[in-house]
């Protein structure tokens, strides 16, 4: 017989057991429905009963952070943890608190211990996704993408966050994905989808820049979002597209210096000179006091040979604009191209006068003064300038090609391997070097110096040709003969292309009767 004793534990408990469910079971019902103050005082209830369950632990650290007591929350969720480690769901709750409050370390070994325990979990995966790009982790986060399923897809900032991510780690094709989706459901702002499509643009990756900007302009068509449309075609080569929406802008904004500069652009792109011209005059026109209109004006017109309508041209934009300094640079290049070289110099000692740092005024300077074969005076006037502005690449350069033509090799061969330091993707200072150490019979360092300019510009041709003379000097006859014979190559290429646009230029086919045979 059992005796009185146990009969009344025995009732005791179950009693205490169904009064636990009871309150357990309201207060998960008041959490399903979001009531989370109501599930506040049942939970505690059956904690008061069952002070060493883990799942109450946990269903009361969820209440606490949805009644934004995050403290009291992560205090249940280690309570949790402390009676039952290996239960993935309070590591995971307690780390998504943590990443809230930007406590990422801790966050991470908490996110990665659920993941551990429950490996299958979409949201654990989920959050780290969102802790690998709070922490700048691109790679992390776009590996934990696949794992949280369709979460992502249903979470647009969280897509277009991965989608950022793709672009920042070369894969152009699959943020371009997510970009696509994010249209097609509506998930992207126009203000979102121009921070994306920059960039691509960023990146050099047009064609998607393009798509972003054709969907901006469809959903906002205001003029901003269609120039900037236009620039987009633009930087993709698609030059017709942006002259046809960079007109219909000029018609709505005719003195949008802007609007002017870029239609200029697409149109000499499309090689319509006079239209372009035109463009640039009337974007300078526009905005006087911009030397950079000027100077696209200018160089075009230094291209079609007009120099002196150039000359004009600078010399009304210095007497509107308060930035002279590039005018002053371009009025000496152009001078000097004429052959003008006093009235060059005193330009590029305009330009010195008000920027005495400008390294490009220096060499301008001297080179008026090589054009006349006045070498020694042109080396003076560089070696000054390096005394008193050193680490500039242009000073070191021609300095470096001018001491290399006067003999003076110690002094030609340190000022060029100082341009290469200053700036070491640059072929010109190789180049010379190469050259220099020919002269030298230096040809292991010629070979070095060479290979170099071949390695950044493996179009140049004049570096291939002496490539195949110093190979021709070390034994190297093989390596020798293919230069050689890529220098050809290279040489007709270059002399076909300039036919073609010779021929483009001159005329087209003619229509009408052919002559009898």
């Amino acid at each position: 017989m059992m005796s009185r004793r146990l009969l009344i534990w025995l009732a005791l408990s179950a009693s205490l057991a169904a009064a636990q469910n009871t309150a357990l079971d309201q207060g998960v019902e008041f959490i399903r429905d979001g009531h989370f103050e109501q599930a506040l005082p049942k939970l505690e209830e059956a904690h008061r009963l069952a002070p060493r369950n883990p799942m109450i632990e946990n269903l009361l650290g969820i209440t606490e952070t949805k009644l934004g007591h995050i403290d009291e929350g992560n205090r249940h969720y280690r309570a949790a943890i402390a009676l039952e480690g290996k239960q993935a769901a309070p590591h995971r709750n307690l780390g998504v608190n943590l990443l809230s409050s930007r406590e990422y370390a801790a966050a991470a070994s908490e996110l990665h211990e659920a993941a551990r325990l429950d490996p299958k979990d979409p949201f654990v995966h989920f959050y780290l996704v969102l802790l690998a790009l709070a922490t700048g982790r691109d790679a992390d986060a776009i590996a934990q993408a696949p794992l949280a399923g369709r979460l992502i897809e249903n979470d647009p900032a969280t897509s277009a966050d991965l989608a950022e991510a793709d672009i920042r780690t070369g894969r152009m094709d699959d943020a371009s994905t997510i970009v696509t989706r994010l249209e097609q459901s509506g998930g992207i702002s126009p203000q979102r989808e121009y921070r994306i499509a920059t960039q691509f643009a960023q990146h050099s990756s047009y064609s998607p820049a393009v798509g972003c900007f054709r969907h901006i302009a469809s959903v906002d068509p205001s003029w901003q979002n269609r120039f900037n449309l236009a620039l987009a075609l633009l930087y993709d080569n698609q030059p017709a597209e942006a002259a046809s929406l960079l007109t219909a802008l000029h018609s709505e904004l005719p003195a949008n210096a802007d609007i002017l500069t870029f239609l200029g652009s697409a149109y000499e792109t499309l090689e319509k000179i006079p239209q372009a011209l035109e463009a640039y005059r009337a974007a300078a026109t526009a905005d006087p006091s911009s030397p950079d209109r000027m100077l696209d004006y200018t160089r075009l017109l230094m291209d079609s040979d007009h120099y002196d309508e150039a000359i004009q041209v600078i010399q009304s934009g210095l007497a509107a604009t308060d930035s002279q300094v590039p005018l002053q640079v371009r009025l000496g290049a152009i001078e000097m191209i004429k052959g003008n070289y006093p009235a060059a110099r005193d330009a590029f000692h305009a330009a010195l006068a008000a920027d005495p740092d400008l390294d490009a005024a220096y060499v301008g300077l001297a080179q008026t003064y090589a054009r006349e074969a006045n070498d020694a005076e042109a080396l003076r006037i560089l070696e000054s300038a390096r005394a008193d502005h050193p680490g500039h690449y242009l000073l070191e350069y021609y300095f470096g090609m001018l001491a290399g033509r006067l003999g003076r090799e110690q002094d030609a061969e340190a000022a060029l391997n100082r341009a290469t330091q200053l700036q070491p993707t640059s072929i010109e200072p190789y180049f010379e070097l190469g050259k220099l150490y020919e002269v030298k019979e230096d040809w292991t360092s010629a070979r070095k110096a060479l290979e170099r300019v071949t390695g950044l510009n493996p179009q140049f041709a004049p570096a291939h040709y002496q490539l195949s003379r110093v190979y021709a000097h070390l034994g190297l006859t093989s390596q020798a003969s293919e230069q050689a014979a890529l220098t050809r190559s290279l040489v007709n290429q270059q002399r076909m292309e300039a036919l073609r646009v010779q021929r483009a230029r001159d005329g087209s086919f003619k229509s009408g009767q052919l002559a009898a045979p």
